[in-house]
């Protein structure tokens, strides 16, 4: 696909750029994305990631060297993340055999055990071997399951997640989920939890092997979780968190959107982290800080 072929009336194409797929300006995806950038910070993200080839950009980086650095294919528009996120929207619609990944009928491996009552999606599933399924579980298309897996009753795989634009008087833009999702070997999801799938085709939302995850937790879109990884009740995590290897995650606890927790860290229970957790810390509170500060902080408020 080129910027050329889109044809939108309110676009200026300054420079004609070919790409696969549509991507955010740090995106790893191994493939080249057309982006958008409102800012010179964004723009030189963009120019710095190999994999960006083309970038929307606004009338004040018409003139931006950073835009020469390979170069980039670009075009100005006005409305930059509305623009790209229909430009998203119509590929996936108009033009499936080119945009999105092909389409196969579901795969599933003869050892599996799938109650009757669970929902299994018409395509673009794959389910490993010696795989349990209970009642009421819900697998929805572009949804992979390791050997082994065991999906308990209520939970839904591979659903859509928060991704709605305000667009003024015209309402709210829906965005086109057409990411996947992965679960590797041995990992247990309990009870009534639900994990979405990811935006981009490239993508995934990815939980590790022998991650085990309790009942009543939201995986968001592009999330990853590593290896066992044990995510107690009622925690949320956000989109594009990354959590590393031996994870603790206490429950009802919450891990903010691109936040990365890491290997071997502990979320407390009930704590908010909103920034980054480093290899084999323990945070807690709201916001999440290192635990001994926490206790510190409560026990300086509790003497006065």
């Amino acid at each position: 696909m080129r910027l050329s072929e889109i044809k939108r009336d309110d676009w200026t194409v300054l420079r004609d750029g070919e790409f696969s797929s549509l991507g955010l300006a740090g995106s790893a995806s191994g493939q080249p994305i057309l982006t958008f950038a409102g800012d010179e910070k964004y723009l030189r993200r963009a120019a710095a990631n190999p994999d960006v080839s083309a970038v929307l950009i606004p009338p004040a980086l018409a003139a931006s060297p950073l835009l020469n650095r390979r170069p980039l294919g670009a075009a100005v528009c006005a409305n930059l993340r509305r623009d790209f996120f229909e430009t998203h929207n119509r590929l996936a619609e108009s033009y499936p055999d080119r945009y999105l990944r092909p389409a196969f009928e579901p795969r599933i491996d003869p050892s599996a055990r799938i109650s009757p009552l669970a929902e299994i999606g018409t395509a673009n599933i794959e389910i490993g071997a010696n795989v349990v399924i209970e009642a009421f579980v819900s697998i929805k298309e572009n949804t992979r399951i390791g050997a082994g897996a065991m999906i308990r009753t209520g939970t839904i795989l591979g659903g859509t997640g928060l991704e709605f634009m305000r667009i003024g008087a015209d309402g709210i833009l829906p965005v086109l989920h057409c990411g996947w999702l992965t679960i590797e070997e041995k990992v247990e999801i309990q009870y009534n939890c639900c994990v979405s799938r990811s935006l981009f085709p490239w993508h995934e939302t990815r939980i590790g092997a022998e991650t085990k995850i309790e009942s009543l937790v939201h995986v968001a879109h592009g999330v990853t979780i590593g290896a066992r990884g044990l995510i107690a009740a009622g925690a949320v995590i956000g989109g594009s968190a990354q959590l590393g290897n031996d994870v603790w995650i206490g429950p009802n606890a919450t891990v903010s959107s691109e936040v990365r927790v890491g290997d071997g860290a502990r979320v407390s229970l009930g704590a908010v982290a909103a920034g980054r957790v480093k290899d084999g810390e323990t945070v807690s509170g709201n916001f999440a800080i290192p635990h001994e500060k926490f206790l510190k902080d409560q026990l300086g408020r509790m003497l006065g």
